[in-house]
């Protein structure tokens, strides 16, 4: 996404260095008072950079609607906060409406505006003015919820399907916007979302009421290339973080395995006959082709391995917490995968006590088909001291005394949590120590949303460098996210050994804009030129649209069945990310043989089960093109479908034999590769509907 600002650099430096000059008496106040050296708690210095430069463009360049890309960890909140005090104060607006994608991000918000407690943590209001903040008031647009609370409370917090046209409760609470507020500001949290038509509709429907829109993300640029309509005035990114003194976010170490052997079972699908092969047969590269990549993580063996990599990092930070935290926080394992049968599947072999071939690590598995107590657990997991005592009180608050004690008591206990696509923005949990791949991502955004959940600190304001530990494989093909992230290498690390400070990579050098003077502005052209490009007719190009992309899919095959049965780890290797250096290699995990039993399965539960990873493969899908889930329901049945077609002899699920439906759940990630290799054909399947 362009930076509108670059052109700016400059005027803003000397603006900030005058004294605020050309504005609003009041907004000089406000500034001066925002950086004084007395106060409680100061923002970090990209955060008052985050202000200046949003009051610069509202009151001298007068652009309304503008963005914000400031890296996770960063402290997008607070700069929320401030803005909205700012507005309060100096320009005399009392209603501000903040909008986030789902309730995931919704409860970290509530927790940081109910009873105005980021207005009290850095005490924003000059004095003499603090009553501003009884104004200030939180509402929640949610199901249930009345609409009368917009009117009475200064904040207005909620999901943006709770102004959405669609529903009943939506047109109720935008109706109310239009009718009964005279003007509000719009804060779009995970701005990223925003490019959806129905979200397009309620930004366009409240604009006329909407004197400041402020959207913030770490990640403005998405997968099917759109991007807010605001114009960008900021980047903090994950360079410019690292560079701070103290850091600003953790450090991150990828482990990867390096395999020694491997085995694979091969079933012959015309015959059904099993039988096993290695590296030393003749077979194996050819049988190997009918791996996906996602198997080698998600298979049993290499599940159980890769787990145990896990939790060995898991212990390494436990240490590291106790040394440099003082027992401040619990670092916690997050495990990311695809579908929820493999998230069922790790979080069973986690949480199973060690004598019957689990881990006995405990832990909660946060889906789409979670209660809302299982969410809430998530939120607490890995708190301490005053987090946790914040947390307890929104809760008692919500939920009174005894609920909110079992939740705390519970969540307090975890130590892992599992999850399919819910936790990849606004799940804020700085005790995040060590992240579990077992998937394969694709998406640029995606993929940085997951390494985000990682990178909060625990201990801030000291120059004691964090990691979280990042537990991938090499078949994954991530080195283009490690490269996105600045990777670099460690060597020769006996199993067990901390890093000290001297491992630890140097301070990222931050660029700057030498001379903006020079920024050249390229005028639109007054009438369309004209070319010749007729030496390029014959020029084929292959841009993913796929008109036909039923052909597509009916030449998909999915034949043989092939699970990878053991694996031997010879050592793990550790990639240090943001930097040049080392390399990081431990003794391979000690893992005793599963003994986990073999379930039998109903052909109920094998129904249901298969509808469920269809419907997570489609959400997954969509969300790497950057399409929303209202076309779930949509590619659901296409592929429902195709795998009615190719695997389950034309029948529905309710009608195939169990060993066709077992089939097919094990080609699972053969289905999911097949879509994920051709890029554009998800975006075409929406664009060419059946039946238009």
């Amino acid at each position: 996404m362009q930076n509108a600002f670059l052109r700016y650099e400059q005027d803003v430096k000397q603006w900030v260095d005058g004294g605020f000059p050309d504005v609003n008496p009041l907004t000089r106040d406000f500034l001066e008072h925002l950086r004084r050296d007395g106060a409680p708690r100061k923002l970090w210095k990209h955060q008052q950079e985050s202000v200046y430069r949003a009051i610069y463009a509202y009151e001298l360049l007068q652009m309304k609607n503008v963005l914000l890309n400031i890296v996770t960890g960063g402290g997008k909140t607070a700069i929320i906060g401030a803005i909205i005090a700012w507005l309060k104060y100096c320009h005399a607006i009392d209603k501000f409406l903040i909008l986030c994608p789902n309730t995931i991000v919704r409860d970290r918000l509530e927790d940081d505006f109910t009873d105005t407690k980021v207005f009290r943590d850095f005490d924003f209001f000059p004095s003499g003015t603090e009553h501003f903040k009884n104004e200030l008031g939180l509402h929640l647009l949610e199901p249930g919820s009345t609409p009368q609370g917009i009117l009475e409370s200064g904040i207005v917090l909620g999901n943006i399907h709770q102004l959405y046209q669609s529903n009943i409760s939506g047109k109720r609470n935008l109706a109310y916007m239009m009718n009964f507020v005279e003007h509000l500001a719009v804060f779009n949290d995970e701005a990223h979302n925003t490019p959806a038509a129905e979200y397009d509709n309620t930004l366009f429907a409240l604009s006329p009421k909407c004197k400041f829109r402020l959207d913030t993300t770490a990640t403005p640029d998405r997968a099917d290339g759109k991007t807010p309509d605001s114009k960008m005035i900021y980047e903090y990114g994950i360079a410019d973080a690292q560079s701070e003194v103290p850091p600003i976010i953790k450090s991150i170490v990828v482990y990867q395995p390096k395999l020694s052997s491997v085995q694979l079972t091969y079933t012959n699908p015309e015959t059904g006959e099993k039988r096993t092969v290695d590296e030393m047969d003749k077979e194996f590269e050819k049988i190997e082709k009918g791996l996906s990549a996602t198997q080698w993580v998600t298979d049993p063996d290499p599940m159980r391995k890769q787990i145990a990599i896990a939790l060995e990092r898991l212990e390494e930070q436990k240490r590291r917490a106790a040394s440099i935290g003082h027992g401040e926080y619990k670092p916690i394992l997050f495990v990311v995968g695809i579908c929820i049968k493999d998230a069922k599947a790790a979080a069973e072999m986690l949480s199973l006590p060690k004598e019957k071939g689990g881990f006995g690590i405990n832990t909660v598995v946060v889906t789409e088909e979670s209660s809302e107590d299982e969410r809430l657990l998530a939120g607490i997991i890995g708190k301490r001291g005053k987090a946790l005592e914040e947390t307890k009180k929104n809760l008692e608050r919500k939920f009174g005394l005894t609920k909110a004690r079992e939740l705390v008591e519970k969540g307090s206990q975890l130590e892992a949590v599992v999850s399919v696509l819910m936790l990849r923005e606004g799940w804020d949990v700085p005790a995040v120590s060590v992240i579990l791949l077992l998937r394969k991502f694709s998406s640029r955004v995606y993929g940085q949303q997951v390494v985000g959940r990682g990178l909060r600190l625990n201990i801030r304001g000291e120059d004691a460098q964090e990691f979280c530990a990042i537990v991938d494989h090499e078949k994954l093909k991530h080195n283009w996210l490690w490269e996105t992230v600045r990777a670099r290498v460690k060597t020769d690390i006996d199993l067990g050994n901390l890093f000290g400070d001297e491992d630890l990579p140097p301070k990222s050098k931050v660029q700057i804009l030498d001379k903006p003077e020079n920024i050249i502005d390229v005028p639109e052209p007054e009438e369309a030129e004209q070319a010749d490009f007729s030496d390029l007719e014959d020029l084929k190009i292959v841009e993913g649209d796929y008109p036909n992309w039923q052909a597509i899919l009916n030449s998909f095959e999915y034949g043989s069945e092939v699970e990878i049965s053991k694996v031997e780890i010879e050592s793990v290797r550790g990639t240090n990310l943001f930097g040049d250096g080392f390399t990081e290699i431990s003794d391979a995990p000690r893992v005793g043989k599963s003994q986990l039993p073999e379930e039998e399965i109903s052909k109920e539960r094998l129904v249901e089960i298969l509808k469920h990873t269809i419907r997570d493969i489609a959400d997954i899908l969509l969300a790497e093109e950057g399409i929303g889930s209202h076309e779930l329901g949509y590619l659901y049945n296409i592929i429902m479908d195709h795998v009615q077609t190719k695997m389950l002899e034309g029948k529905s699920a309710g009608l195939a034999t169990i060993e066709s439906l077992k089939h097919t759940i094990r080609q699972r990630h053969n289905l999911s590769r097949n879509f994920r290799e051709r890029p554009g054909l998800v975006a075409s399947i929406v664009k060419y509907r059946k039946g238009s």
